[in-house]
């Protein structure tokens, strides 16, 4: 077994696990509740150690710009104008640690929230566990920003999916492959094992 790169300073982050993507009609898919133990494991095992990101959405096409606008264009009813709900899975929401660990984002990536580099920064991070949705898309966002800046990456193969899980599977393998001096993958159970 590979030892990966945990220490007192890593931290857990937990993508996008929002209402939004489990019953939107445009953007919602069933198979993210079947990564919800595994995150709620892990959560619970370090809860301080734990910040969750959202996802939110444009309030209309109108409103966003560029190729957002496009995006918005085509689903029309993943808007806060179409009453899109943002808020952490009820699930989930036991281990989420207060109001100071959620940080909102327009974007794919949670660096584009100030407040989140700035917490990684004071906390000293080395590495982020990155749970959560979509692997190909947000989850894979934030990750490669997280390498630019220097972290490393442990990816908890059980606690990832995509409503692509084409697109979740390659990027479960080929990026630890790629990237393979600073991104990893493990499950949740050896992440545990060795985050003591």
């Amino acid at each position: 077994m590979n030892a990966l790169p945990l220490t007192d300073r890593s931290l857990h982050i937990v993508v996008d696990m929002q209402e939004v993507f489990a019953s939107n009609p445009q953007w919602g898919f069933a198979g993210i509740h079947k990564i919800v133990p595994a995150i709620a494991e892990l959560a619970k095992a370090r809860p301080m150690a734990t910040l969750w990101t959202r996802f939110i959405s444009a309030h209309s096409a109108e409103e966003a710009e560029g190729s957002w606008a496009a995006l918005y264009r085509k689903w029309p009813g993943a808007t806060l104008a179409a009453g899109a709900e943002m808020g952490i899975l009820p699930s989930l929401l036991p281990y989420v640690a207060g109001p100071a660990a959620v940080f909102d984002k327009p974007t794919y990536s949670a660096f584009h929230n100030p407040a989140f580099t700035k917490i990684l920064k004071e906390r000293r991070a080395d590495t982020l566990v990155m749970s959560g949705v979509e692997t190909d898309v947000c989850v894979l966002a934030t990750l490669m920003d997280a390498v630019d800046r220097g972290y490393f990456v442990v990816m908890p193969e059980d606690a990832l999916t995509s409503s692509d899980l084409d697109g979740h599977k390659h990027i479960l393998d080929v990026i630890p492959r790629r990237l393979q001096s600073q991104v990893y993958r493990a499950s949740v159970a050896t992440i545990l094992e060795q985050w003591r």
